[in-house]
């Protein structure tokens, strides 16, 4: 078994993050109860500045003695803290700086404890890999119809509330996706359309 530290300050990355593996920090106690819904194992919440050795010690207790895989979206000192965690050949999944902080990992312990670093930039598979991408979404489509993932929606805003939507993220009520659906009068009919034109 590999155990999984999955950084998380943004909602949306850290419960998808616990889909797959069983450890995760979070922020808040709504969020602790979804994450264990999920699955989680153990949930640290990231205000707390004790994570390090509230994470050591639930180590302990199962008898292991650190973190196989880093899942990072956040960056920063959460990171940098992180980095404690790993066990020799641990691998560091790189996805985004939520923090805005950008951390930078020492090369000469990455070298000492053969860790693997793996950026992973959607976006830039679009450009460069397009078949990675249209192949990884029809499997995350699949998982969804089977029901081996989910997609926990928080918020459902009209597109005439999309300033409400962007607050709720922002005042960091989302636990999960925010949706926003669109009013009936929004959709235009498609042949009238054409005969404007």
């Amino acid at each position: 078994m590999q155990l999984m530290h999955v950084l998380q300050t943004k909602e949306e990355h850290g419960a998808h993050g616990v889909e797959f593996f069983k450890y995760v920090q979070f922020r808040g106690l709504e969020k602790e109860r979804l994450l264990k819904s999920l699955g989680a194992d153990h949930v640290v919440d990231s205000t707390s500045s004790n994570i390090i050795p509230n994470v050591r010690e639930y180590l302990k207790s199962r008898n292991l003695k650190g973190v196989d895989i880093l899942y990072d979206p956040v960056g920063g000192k959460l990171l940098k803290d992180s980095l404690k965690l790993l066990n020799w050949g641990a691998k560091i999944l790189i996805i985004g700086f939520a923090s805005g902080d950008i951390p930078i990992i020492p090369a000469n312990i990455t070298l000492v404890k053969n860790w693997t670093i793996h950026g992973l930039y959607w976006g830039s598979y679009k450009l460069h890999q397009p078949d990675v991408l249209v192949d990884s979404m029809q499997e995350l489509l699949s998982w969804l119809a089977k029901g081996l993932i989910h997609i926990n929606v928080s918020h459902t805003f009209r597109l005439s509330e999309a300033n409400l939507a962007f607050a709720a993220i922002m005042q960091r009520k989302v636990i999960g996706k925010v949706m926003i659906t669109f009013e009936d009068n929004t959709f235009v009919d498609e042949k009238a359309a054409r005969s404007k034109l």
